[in-house]
Formats: C-alpha cells, sequence, structure tokens
C-alpha cells in the first residue's frame, strides 16, 4: 500500500511547479450559501516516513481542450473513493465508498469574470472567479455548448431543470465528482484540503484572504493539477442538497436526492469548496454546503466547468 505524504514531500518527489504570479484585479460581491451546523476542526494526521520515489504520482499533465473561452479541462480518471468524514460534520456521514465509472473532464479553475463577460457584458471582475446564482449557472454551461458545437446537457425548466449526463456539453459536477476531483481523484494522497494538510498552502480562508476574493490560480493545485477547490469563492453542484443523504446516496455515479418538494426549504442545491469569508473547517474537501438557486443575486456563488470523457 501506498504511503501517505505530506503536502511537501508530495511537491517535491512529483516536481510540482511553483505558486503561480499574483495577479490584481477587482473584488466581487460577498460570499453566499449556508452551513447546517458549525464545521469541526480537521484530525490532525501525523507525518509519515519519506517514501520511495516508485510511490510518489506523477505529475499530472493538464488536458488542454481547445473550446470557446480558453478553459484548460484535466482529464480525471474513473475509480472509487471514501466519501464523506468520520470526523467532520453530521451531514458528512457516513463515510461510504462511491465509484465514478466514468472518467470526466473537470476545468483546472473557476470561471473568471472576464470569461463570463462573453455571456453576461456586466462582469467586470478580471480574473477574479464570478459569482452568480445556480440557475444562471447552468444556463451558462448551456450557452457555452452551443456555441463549441456540443449537444448541451441541460433542459432549463427552472425547478424543473434536467440534466443529460450522457451529453457532450459543459455542465456542474455532481457532489460526488466534485469531491473525488478536490481529493485529488486516483492520485490522492489524502489531504484534508484540497492539496494539503495546510489550509494557507491551497486555499484563500479568512484567516490569508484579507476578507476578500482572490483571481485564480495564485495559490498550489492539488494531486491533479486544480485550483482554488478549497476557499476562494463555493462552487456549485448540480445535486441537490438534503442533510442525511449520505445514508442512502447509490455506491455508483450518485448524482443527489430527488426534489422533495417545491417548499423553499427543500430547494437548496449543494455547494462545495468553501469560501475566502469562512473557517479553516469551511475548505475541507468534505465540506459541504448549500443555498437556494436562486440566491446571491448581486453576488453569488462559483462555477467550475465539467464535461464528460
Amino acid at each position: 500500500m501506498a504511503l501517505r505524504l505530506s503536502r511537501r514531500e508530495f511537491l517535491t518527489m512529483a516536481g510540482a511547479a511553483a505558486s503561480a504570479a499574483v495577479l490584481g484585479a477587482c473584488t466581487p460581491g460577498a460570499p453566499t450559501g449556508g452551513a447546517e451546523e458549525p464545521e469541526a476542526a480537521p484530525t490532525a494526521t501525523p507525518t509519515p516516513p519519506p517514501p520511495t520515489p516508485t510511490e510518489v504520482p506523477p505529475t499530472p499533465t493538464p488536458v488542454v481542450v481547445g473550446e470557446p473561452g480558453g478553459f484548460d479541462m484535466v482529464l480525471v480518471e474513473a475509480g472509487s473513493f471514501e466519501m464523506g468524514s468520520a470526523s467532520g460534520r453530521s451531514a458528512e456521514q457516513p463515510v461510504h465508498t462511491v465509484q465514478i465509472t466514468a472518467p470526466f473532464y473537470i476545468s483546472k479553475y473557476e470561471v473568471t469574470c472576464e470569461q463570463y463577460s462573453d455571456f453576461r457584458s456586466d462582469a467586470a471582475c478580471g480574473d477574479l472567479p464570478v459569482g452568480v446564482i445556480w440557475y444562471d449557472a447552468v444556463e451558462y454551461c448551456n450557452w457555452l455548448s452551443e456555441r463549441a458545437g456540443l449537444i448541451p446537457c441541460y433542459e432549463l425548466k427552472r425547478l424543473g431543470t434536467k440534466c443529460d449526463f450522457t451529453a457532450t456539453g459543459y455542465r456542474l459536477a455532481t457532489e460526488a465528482e466534485w469531491e473525488y476531483a478536490a481529493r485529488g481523484g486516483n492520485r490522492s494522497q489524502g489531504y484534508v484540503y484540497a492539496g494539503s494538510d495546510d489550509p494557507a498552502e491551497v486555499g484563500w480562508y479568512a484567516d490569508n484572504s484579507g476578507e476578500q476574493a482572490h483571481p485564480v490560480g495564485q495559490l498550489e493545485p492539488n494531486e491533479l493539477g486544480l485550483y482554488d477547490m478549497s476557499g476562494n469563492l463555493m462552487e456549485w453542484c448540480w445535486d441537490w442538497y438534503t442533510r442525511d443523504y449520505y445514508e442512502e446516496s447509490p455506491s455508483s455515479d450518485p448524482t443527489g436526492p430527488k426534489l422533495a418538494s417545491t417548499s423553499y426549504r427543500d430547494t437548496i442545491k449543494v455547494l462545495r469548496g468553501g469560501t475566502f469569508a469562512g473557517d479553516a473547517a469551511g475548505i475541507r474537501a468534505t465540506s459541504r454546503h448549500y443555498a437556494a438557486p436562486d440566491y446571491g443575486e448581486g453576488g453569488g456563488d462559483a462555477i467550475r466547468l465539467v464535461r464528460t470523457a
């Protein structure tokens, strides 16, 4: 069994690149979304002895897909993982095995204001992640798909929106896909955060953000070469949110619970990744958040694009 590396050991053995240069930009609206109960602090993990070079995964190479907008898409290979956290809050339990049966592409970065401005011209915050409501996020995915000559994934009907996961177009990640990718897919080293056991290495949160969002890609990536999956802005997922979903989640390719009712308390979508205004516990790779799909007008949450491979 491969030994679990510290962030420093992984980067040294894998030859990972240094952090991207800091970019200047304006600050978007305040973060949105909620947490059902206080987050538990991550459990400290002893540092293992240095592994042999044969135990280190190869340096990930992003797969660049030449679609409009200049999105770098990373291939996430199929595999299984233990979803959730035994030391987290109750919504992250029970820990359960999930199989991702098909590979998918996911964008290296959150969609920026500059990229989104081709769709909505009022987005003018440069390389900062754009904040939108969930309805606008799925509409943007369809717009990008049509522009690229791909088959759109979404049938847009507000609360009744449906997703065709076999379509070739852009979409949001399922919650399971998101966590699998954040934890490094089949290259995972088991870090607490997306790429490290030190939140400040990989994520903007209350202790290091200066209470504002930052341009994408400034900190270290995770094992797959994905940036900002911990902190900065929360990211929309496809799934409806229920606190006890893990108790009934299917073991293969879960896509979330069905919409229980149209009451406001039942119509909330999953958010992942935490925020620049939250604490370290909230940006763990397993931490779950939520918001109504129309919550965040004038601010909102981030988009990370996915395509079925």
